[in-house]
This record gives C-alpha cells, sequence and structure tokens, in this order.
C-alpha cells in the first residue's frame, strides 16, 4: 500500500511507524505540530511533510487537501494523534476536559470528515485507543473518557464505511516504552509497557492486505500490561 497519511508523526511511537511503513515501500505525508521533528523525521525517513494542527476542523481540511494534492490519493490514515493528563476530577480544570476531548477524539472526527471524499475503496484507517477505555482507573477519567469516546465512534464509523471496503480499526496499547516516558516516570516497571516496535508492528499488519477480513476490530498490544488489586493472588512464578 501507498499513499498514507500519518497524523500526530511526531508522537512517541510514531517513529517506529514511519519505520516500518518506509521499510515496505509506502509513501508517506508526515504531519504534526512539532515542525523541528518533522524535519528530522524527513531527513531520516525521506518522508514528506506538512505541519498540521488536526484538532480544529479547518485544520483537518488543510490537511487532507493538501495530502491528495501530494501523495496523488489517500490510501490511508494512521491517527497517531493524542494527549494525556492525569489528575482527580475536583483539580482538572473544564479546559484540561476540552483539549483531552479535541485532541483523543474530536481531532480523529475531523480528519475523517475531511478524508472520507477522497479515499479509495480499500483505504485503510487506523486509530489507538487505551485499555483504560475499558477499565478507566482514579485519577485518568478524563484520558480514559477521550478514549472511550474515540473507540465507540470508530467502531461505530466502521460500519458505516465498510460498505465501500474501507477498513476502520484501532490499536488498544498500553504506556509506550520510550527514553521520555522513562525519564518522566522512573519510579514504573517499564516491563509491563510496550516498545514502540511492537505497536508499530501492528499498524504495518492492519495497513496490509493480511488485514482485510477486519473490519471494526480492537487490536490489543499491550505487552505485559495488566490490572492489579490488593486481592488478587500473585502470577505464578517460572517453572512454579
Amino acid at each position: 500500500m501507498s499513499g498514507l497519511l500519518l497524523t500526530g508523526a511526531t508522537g512517541p511511537v510514531g517513529e517506529a511507524v514511519v519505520r516500518v511503513l518506509r521499510e515496505r515501500g509506502d509513501r508517506l505525508l508526515l504531519s504534526g505540530r512539532n515542525e523541528e521533528r518533522l524535519k528530522e523525521l524527513a531527513q531520516a525517513y525521506d518522508a514528506d511533510t506538512y505541519p498540521a494542527d488536526v484538532t480544529t476542523p479547518e485544520g483537518a481540511a488543510e490537511l487532507a487537501a493538501e495530502a491528495e494534492r501530494r501523495l496523488g490519493g489517500v490510501a490511508g490514515l494512521v491517527h497517531l494523534v493524542g494527549s494525556f493528563q492525569a489528575g482527580p476530577v475536583m483539580r482538572t480544570p473544564p479546559a484540561d476536559y476540552d483539549r483531552l476531548l479535541r485532541t483523543n477524539y474530536l481531532s480523529a472526527v475531523y480528519m475523517c470528515q475531511a478524508l472520507l471524499p477522497r479515499l479509495a475503496e480499500g483505504s485503510r484507517l487506523v486509530f489507538f485507543g487505551s485499555p483504560l477505555a475499558a477499565e478507566p482507573l482514579a485519577g485518568l477519567g478524563g484520558y480514559a473518557a477521550a478514549k472511550a469516546a474515540l473507540l465507540a465512534w470508530a467502531r461505530s464509523f466502521g460500519h458505516e464505511v465498510k460498505g465501500r471496503g474501507v477498513h476502520v480499526n484501532a490499536v488498544v496499547m498500553s504506556m509506550a516504552d520510550t527514553p521520555e516516558a522513562r525519564q518522566d516516570r522512573p519510579h514504573l516497571d517499564f516491563t509491563h509497557a510496550v516498545s514502540p516496535e511492537l505497536v508499530a508492528r501492528a499498524v504495518g499488519f492492519l495497513t496490509s492486505e493480511a488485514a482485510d477480513g477486519l473490519y471494526g476490530s480492537l487490536v490489543p498490544v499491550q505487552g505485559r500490561f495488566g490490572f492489579s488489586s490488593a486481592l488478587a493472588a500473585p502470577p505464578p512464578r517460572p517453572g512454579g
């Protein structure tokens, strides 16, 4: 497949996804708000770039038109746009809830409204959810709600467009194991995180003919992540 648009390409798993798709020979247009990082990716992977803010309908429409012009048609979207925010309800400003919804959910809506008239039959759309959407934890309600909205919407949208052969699927991933994440959270056990490379392989699958039978699927790529409780028994020891 060629002619893929990657939004949020400057995020934590963006480079790994770019690498997998470029090694396969795909033509890519990379977009994001970090222009310096876009330049680095363009030089490293010989990919075209276009800075844009797709958390507004205007920004999404501008990018969709540019993608069609530069790629000669859009065969798919990998929507890596996202934002994280933690905090209890009484200490989270309303503006943070608004930002979480616009970034994690509405950006996908805006992008697909702008792209849909331009998509060819058989196009692939990939979004990114979180296991917190199904099992939210304390202090993570805003983020979990935004991801839950995204996944519910993506599955509904998938039913709308599967008749024309458009595949809408999502990767449900846990925290990515990146140098930045390790620096920000030195107390965490990152053996329970997932590597960007594993996420990228799933994207490669979902944007290939191997995923022809998938419409509206939620593909878990979560490494060893799991919810725990003081009431739960510890996992069995190796050999025990």
